[in-house]
């Protein structure tokens, strides 16, 4: 078994030249160039369509505002100002403002709902136009007001319109309300009670109301609050500007701006009441806490008063920080006190002991600068001055001056000793009572710590309730000021507004599209039957299909003209048939090659028109040819000459004429062109050109003239053509424009690769340049054919040199092809 092929490269080859074979792109812009008018008329209908659609189309206008929210830093709420919280102006951290928390506020449903309940926005007013129902806001002159209880139904729809009396005159005040198939009277600015809710008319004040209204009728349809907020949440959007700041983009789109910026306006402010009510109620709450903790603090203050009281009372106390300090001092004075006696007791035995053990005669001098008894310190002063006068008179021992002084300071010796004895007993008595102040102020020292640890455990939970209660009175005068200065912490930065153009639809879109879309309908309709188009239109639908070289291509002959060529005719066809004639020449190279056989796939592509005028070229170049009506089943070539039907090719194969002479007869166009008639149509067609006769008469013929063509039947419907190709050197096969089917050429293409026809060459007949191209001016491309210029017989001078180069150009093609093959 084949393996199926998988080369990516193959089967793109595959599909483009399926494609090339069923869609020819020149040929479908040719088609649309020429068609133009089609395409433009397609265009302005569209166009129309999207005037129309932009008129009678209700636009929808998107209605912006933006509002701060104040105190968000981020997209998280974890930033603060302040001022914008009540917990924060009386210094307690919230968490701040969480921007997609703001957006799930202003969106929720709750919210929506309070501001189409306060603007009843579920309540909507149609008038009838010309053409279609118009709804109305602002400018309808009555308005439906509910009770409080509001809607109480699904989806109803009123007709309002105002009363009139017998005699036609309006009563003003008066309306007839029509509810399903139910009628009644209301008067203005009265109650009336339906299934759906209480409910009054009421005209409206508005500037710009349309009193014009009153005399028509007003439809009203009111929907159940759930479907209104639905409707308005589906186009409400509130999002962030952008990144860096805390403000938010409030949007809607509505077909009545006013009823939107209205929305938005009252969304807003009852956002902001929202805050407020909020920052009242914690307030309100934080109010009643402080003043409630405060009663309690206050009561416990008052407790732990009455313990500091009884303690002192009961201790003899006043202050016991202040007397605690007199004892301490106290024993200070008595521990300084004492020190200071004993300084003075330890100078009095210093003294002492310095005069005690001196002798006689020796005088020196006494330290005694600390003594505080004046006596004492006089006396030592005095003997001091005896002792250094001794010293420095140095008189001899029983000089009477030294005597005297010596004797004076033994006398004040005895005196200094005498005075210290006496202060020594002052001193000891004073360093006991010292002694004894001091014992007495550690006493008291030491019942101190214990009064004042009780003092301080009681004081301690004072000083705590104390610190309690002022923070909470601190904090409660800033709950009263913050409650004064409450406000929203959002601010409107720009108030709500409307587009001036229509979110949609939008008039430039709607006529690019149309015009697009009516660019496009005429195109898929020519892109369409170019698909669907399975017949050869011009030569690169048969270059597609197969590689049998075409012959030339020929012209459509005016309709009743059965010969187009001439010595003196130069119309373009005529000259398409002399190239024809060219290129058989180069392909009939030889003399074994002088026989051509003509047949198509079916019949009615021409091959007769092309075998008559075929050989009439041929002969006018002095060669002797011959057309022979092979066609035994419907010959044509004998009706279309005139000529008589005697003898004939059947009755020389049948054996009913031996002369060849008898089968050939003048065509009346020219003396070198000679008709070999079919004669009787016989009733075995088939088995007639199967018989030897068939050759020998092909052999005598040749014999005879320099060309011979055979119109045979068609090669599609039986095997004549199959079986007289043998006997033919050139075999050419005819299409026909618009007519051949694009599988009978593959059939011919399969033919000639089954080695069935040899030498086969392909004749596209009957061309019309408008079919062709599209258009009414066709190029020249392919194998061998003119400028079809038509009708043309001036003998201008113009083909000549055309059909030579246009024949150079076709003959190295055929060549080509022929070595390719």
């Amino acid at each position: 078994m084949d393996k199926i092929s998988t080369n990516p490269s193959g089967v793109q080859s595959t599909i483009k030249d399926q494609l090339n074979q069923n869609f020819d792109f020149r040929r479908f812009i040719a088609s649309i160039a020429s068609n133009w008018y089609i395409v433009a008329l397609s265009v302005i209908i569209s166009l129309g369509a999207g005037f129309l659609y932009l008129r009678y189309t209700t636009p929808l206008y998107k209605v912006k505002s933006s509002l701060l929210l104040e105190g968000s830093s981020d997209m998280n709420g974890s930033g603060s100002q302040a001022g914008t919280s009540v917990l924060k102006k009386i210094g307690i951290q919230d968490e701040g403002v969480n921007m997609f928390n703001e957006i799930m506020l202003l969106k929720s449903q709750d919210l929506v709902r309070d501001v189409v309940d306060s603007l009843e926005l579920n309540v909507h007013y149609w008038v009838k136009g010309k053409v279609k129902e118009t709804e109305i806001y602002e400018e309808s002159p009555i308005f439906l007001r509910f009770d409080s209880t509001g809607y109480l139904g699904n989806a109803d729809e009123l007709v309002v319109k105002q009363a009139k009396s017998a005699d036609g005159a309006v009563n003003e005040g008066q309306f007839d309300v029509t509810w399903g198939e139910n009628t009644a009277k209301v008067s203005f600015d009265t109650w009336t009670k339906y299934p759906f809710g209480r409910f009054k008319i009421e005209y409206s004040t508005q500037p710009t109301v349309n009193k014009g209204y009153l005399a028509i009728p007003i439809k009203i349809r009111i929907f159940n609050y759930s479907q209104e907020v639905n409707r308005i949440l589906t186009s409400l959007m509130v999002y962030p500007t952008d990144g860096r700041t805390s403000m938010l983009e409030i949007s809607t789109t509505d077909n009545l701006p006013k009823r939107s910026i209205d929305f938005i306006n009252v969304l807003i402010a009852k956002y902001h009441e929202d805050e407020l009510s909020n920052a009242v109620l914690s307030a309100n709450k934080t109010r009643e806490f402080i003043d409630k903790r405060q009663a309690e603090l206050a009561d416990q203050l008052k407790g732990v008063d009455s313990k500091v009281e009884g303690i002192k009372i009961s201790n003899n106390l006043i202050d016991v920080e202040t007397q605690g300090g007199a004892y301490v001092q106290g024993k200070e004075e008595s521990q300084q006190k004492i020190s200071e006696i004993i300084q003075e007791r330890q100078t009095l035995f210093e003294v002492r002991s310095q005069i005690s053990n001196l002798s006689e005669n020796f005088y020196p001098i006494i330290s005694a600068a600390t003594v505080k008894d004046p006596m004492l310190s006089e006396m030592i002063r005095r003997y001091n001055q005896v002792a250094q006068k001794i010293e420095i008179e140095n008189q001899p021992p029983q000089n009477p001056g030294r005597v005297r002084d010596e004797a004076e300071a033994t006398g004040l010796r005895k005196s200094i000793i005498e005075s210290i004895a006496k202060n020594e007993g002052a001193i000891n008595a004073a360093l006991q009572g010292a002694y004894q102040n001091a014992s007495k102020y550690s006493g008291l020292i030491n019942t101190i710590p214990r009064l004042d640890r009780s003092i301080n455990d009681v004081k301690r939970e004072y000083d705590v309730l104390q610190s309690m209660y002022l923070t909470l009175f601190q904090k409660g005068l800033e709950n009263e000021i913050a409650l004064n200065a409450a406000s929203a912490r959002s601010k409107l930065i720009v108030q709500p507004y409307a587009l001036s153009t229509p979110e949609k639809p939008v008039s430039k879109n709607i006529y690019i599209f149309t015009f697009f879309f009516g660019l496009l309908i005429p195109w898929m309709g020519f892109a369409v039957k170019e698909l669907l188009n399975n017949k050869v239109m011009n030569e690169t639908d048969i270059e597609a299909i197969t590689d049998i070289p075409i012959l030339g291509s020929i012209n459509k002959a005016p309709e009743g003209m059965e010969v187009v060529i001439g010595p003196s005719i130069r119309t373009g066809i005529a000259e398409q048939f002399r190239l024809l004639r060219t290129n058989l020449e180069f392909m009939a190279v030889n003399d074994n090659k002088k026989t051509i056989l003509v047949t198509s796939s079916v019949s009615g592509e021409g091959k007769t028109f092309i075998s008559i005028n075929l050989g009439l070229t041929l002969a006018l170049t002095h060669k002797k040819v011959l057309v022979m009506e092979f066609d035994l089943r419907k010959p044509k070539i004998s009706e279309r000459l005139n000529l008589e039907r005697d003898g004939g090719i059947s009755a020389y194969l049948a054996g009913v004429v031996n002369d060849i002479n008898k089968v050939i007869k003048p065509s009346g166009l020219h003396g070198n062109l000679f008709i070999a008639n079919c004669g009787a149509v016989p009733p075995n067609p088939g088995e007639l050109i199967l018989l030897p006769r068939n050759k020998q008469m092909l052999q005598e013929l040749s014999e005879i003239f320099d060309v011979i063509i055979i119109d045979t039947a068609p090669v599609g419907m039986v095997s004549d053509a199959t079986i007289l190709a043998k006997y033919s050197g050139v075999n050419v096969f005819v299409t026909r424009q618009g007519n051949t089917i694009k599988g009978q050429v593959k059939m011919l293409d399969m033919l000639y690769h089954d080695g069935k026809i040899k030498n086969p060459a392909i004749i596209f007949n009957s061309v019309e340049r408008s079919k062709k191209y599209g258009y009414g001016y066709g190029y020249g491309y392919g194998y061998g054919y003119g400028y079809g210029y038509g009708g043309d017989t001036s003998g201008g001078g113009y083909y000549e040199d055309d059909n030579q180069l246009s024949a150079g150009k076709k003959i190295k093609d055929i060549f080509r092809r022929k070595k390719n093959d």
